[in-house]
């Protein structure tokens, strides 16, 4: 069955039938009525490819997040792409997903991937995860007027491009309160090397904090994965005098330092405490289970979804920009007990040798 059964029978043009099955506000709604219910009665199926082009859209967002080594096992890219993916069927759109990282490091054919997206015009709009602090992507995509959203972090630095971040700031106020209230006073924070516009925002709340309550940071960077989370606890707890609360900024590096100091004889939420960035599920299951700020990353995507598509579609939606955090209690935090008096040392592997005797 056809467009032209459809016409004949009501006795319409066949422009007509096309528009009203298409829902333009030209073609009176009886006249609507009339054409999707002989369309239900025959069984028609548009061309769903057909009807895109002649919308001049595809009815795709392009969710664009990295793809290095550990991405697929990235607990908190997995939750944001299944909730995109699930607020765009909600919404009868296509999700397309697109690797894209930055231009200095990513592989040329996921650069290829993702400009041909943007400038072939297959997907309607951006979504784009795990920005960094100076990214190309961004006066690119503005350059190219294609509507975009930035998930994760706020780039207050580009006050056009619209972003759905967290409130950093008053989540490290509570964590640096809680710490100090707990009698440490050398706190550290575990960075994911790259440049991540995120971390580089916890950074300067973190900043900003320590000054204000007379406490001291060590910044150390090591690679976005559960081994340089590894590492870079074991050159913390190098020092003679190494911090006795670390913060992690990202929940894979947080399992690495757990492991670190498990090879040592110190005690999570007693000669040392962890709090993790990302409230992994898995957190609860550790021994002890680990303190976590957590973000709701579940809304905050279906937010972002919302405005990106109300943004496609004309109707903008006010975003909501910055989200709370909540800081969620656990064992490995706690009250500050003397140190041990034989520190851990550790061989040039990163593994712990344990005092004898």
């Amino acid at each position: 069955m056809s467009l032209r059964y459809i016409a004949a029978s009501l006795g319409l043009s066949v422009t007509t039938v096309s528009r009203a099955l298409g829902g333009y506000s030209d073609v009176a709604e009886a006249t609507r009525q009339r054409v999707r219910a002989e369309a239900e009665r025959i069984g028609y199926a548009p061309n769903a490819i057909a009807r895109r082009l002649q919308k001049g859209r595809t009815d795709a967002i392009g969710v664009v997040a990295p793809t290095g080594s550990g991405a697929i096992t990235d607990t908190y890219l997995y939750t944001a792409i299944i909730c995109a993916w699930t607020r765009l069927s909600e919404c009868d759109r296509d999700l397309v997903l697109l690797p894209s990282m930055d231009e200095r490091t990513e592989a040329e054919s996921e650069s290829r991937a993702f400009r041909r997206a943007v400038e072939e015009r297959r997907v309607d709009g951006l979504l784009l995860l795990r920005t960094r602090h100076d990214d190309w992507r961004l006066p690119y995509l503005r350059g190219a007027r294609i509507p975009f959203v930035v998930f994760g972090a706020l780039h207050e630095d580009m006050p056009d491009v619209v972003a759905i971040g967290v409130d950093n700031e008053s989540a490290a106020e509570e964590v640096l309160d809680r710490l100090a209230e707990f009698g440490h006073r050398q706190v550290a924070v575990v960075v994911p090397e790259g440049e991540f516009a995120f971390a580089a925002s916890r950074i300067a709340a973190f900043s900003a904090g320590v000054a204000a309550r007379g406490l001291s940071l060590r910044v150390e960077t090591a690679a976005f994965s559960e081994d340089g989370g590894r590492a870079a606890t074991v050159r913390l707890l190098a020092c003679p005098d190494h911090p006795t609360a670390i913060v992690y900024f990202a929940n894979r590096m947080t399992f690495g330092g757990l492991h670190a100091i498990a090879d040592t004889i110190l005690v999570p939420g007693r000669h040392i405490s962890l709090i993790s960035y990302g409230d992994n599920p898995n957190l609860i299951y550790t021994s002890p289970s680990v303190t976590a700020v957590r973000a709701p990353v579940e809304d905050m995507v279906r937010h972002a979804i919302d405005v990106l598509i109300g943004e496609i579609d004309g109707k903008p939606v006010d975003p909501i920009r910055r989200w709370p955090l909540t800081l969620v209690r656990r064992q490995s935090d706690g009250p500050l007990v003397p140190r041990p008096e034989s520190p851990p040392k550790h061989d040039r592997a990163g593994s712990a040798m344990m005092p004898v005797g």
